[in-house]
């Protein structure tokens, strides 16, 4: 559910941050007062939207690839407008969708009614820390957006690898802390540096939903000492391009730079190919 640059986005910690107390809290309230605007976002033709249905698009793939039994049972983490929900309920999979907002919780009922997919999906409000499922019976766990909101990103892994079956499937995306366009804004190599707590200090404000920069490596640790095996990653975003908070390209421009530079990290090219705004991995547990 995180998002890249926008009016109702909460400022994101670097790698290795830790989060306030009452971050949950925090979270939840920004995810209920902003469920139109997640609901819109799918389909809008910004550079915004675009990533986001790039990352949608690209978690499909990986949902696809997933060598799921017939019937499958998959939990979805953090479901928010329910778009996904969908998707993966026309591929005639079994989703149990859950989220931390109520409002967001509300809205993926909404869209699955309408769709036509209430038998095929049951939704509910659940902490990912403390997932309410019996352990080794989920074929199949995708969380997109998830892992940015979390105070404890590693014990969330090690739930997710706790309910599903020897040989599931995750998929899982995390906003990418070694993302192009942090080496591009002077104020973004600041918050890589050893002044990052100073530099957020100074911009985050009590009572603010803060998301969190994760490294690729470091999500990659989470997956592996969850006793998972990553079989595929990849990064998928790049942009908004900005210097000083300035956006550097008109939106017509910048979709055209991401398309190219998309492009180029998906052929391996190196400098692109891990530096995506989003990290995307599929593992499979042991």
């Amino acid at each position: 559910m995180s998002s890249l640059s926008n009016k109702n986005e909460p400022q994101s910690l670097p790698p290795g941050e830790s989060a306030p107390s009452g971050v949950q809290d925090n979270v939840n309230t920004h995810f209920d007062a902003t469920v139109s605007y997640w609901d819109e976002v799918y389909g809008d033709e910004t550079l915004q939207g675009v990533i986001y249905q790039q990352r949608q698009a690209a978690v499909l793939e990986y949902v696809d690839a997933a060598d799921l039994p017939t019937p499958a049972h998959v939990l979805e983490i953090g479901c928010g407008a329910g778009h996904l929900t969908v998707r993966l309920a026309e591929r005639n999979l079994h989703v149990n969708a859950i989220d931390a907002s109520a409002g967001m919780v509300e809205l993926t009922a909404r869209q699955a009614r309408e769709a036509g997919y209430a038998e095929q999906v049951t939704v509910s409000q659940a902490d990912v820390h403390a997932l309410p499922f019996q352990s080794g019976h989920v074929d199949l766990v995708v969380a997109v957006g998830v892992i940015p909101w979390l105070h404890s990103p590693g014990e969330a892994v090690a739930e997710m690898a706790r309910v599903l079956r020897p040989g599931g499937q995750l998929v899982l995306t995390a906003d990418n802390g070694a993302r192009l366009s942090s080496f591009i804004d002077p104020r973004g190599m600041l918050a890589l540096t050893p002044l990052r707590r100073t530099y957020h200090a100074l911009r985050n404000r009590p009572g603010q939903a803060v998301s969190h920069l994760h490294s690729p490596r470091r999500i990659d640790r989470f997956v592996r000492e969850a006793g998972l095996q990553a079989t595929a990653t990849r990064t998928i975003g790049f942009g908004p391009l900005s210097l000083l908070g300035h956006r550097l390209l008109r939106d017509h421009l910048a979709i055209r730079l991401n398309k190219r530079l998309q492009t180029l990290a998906d052929a391996g090219v190196p400098g692109l190919r891990r530096t995506g705004w989003h990290y995307l991995v599929l593992a499979t547990k042991s």
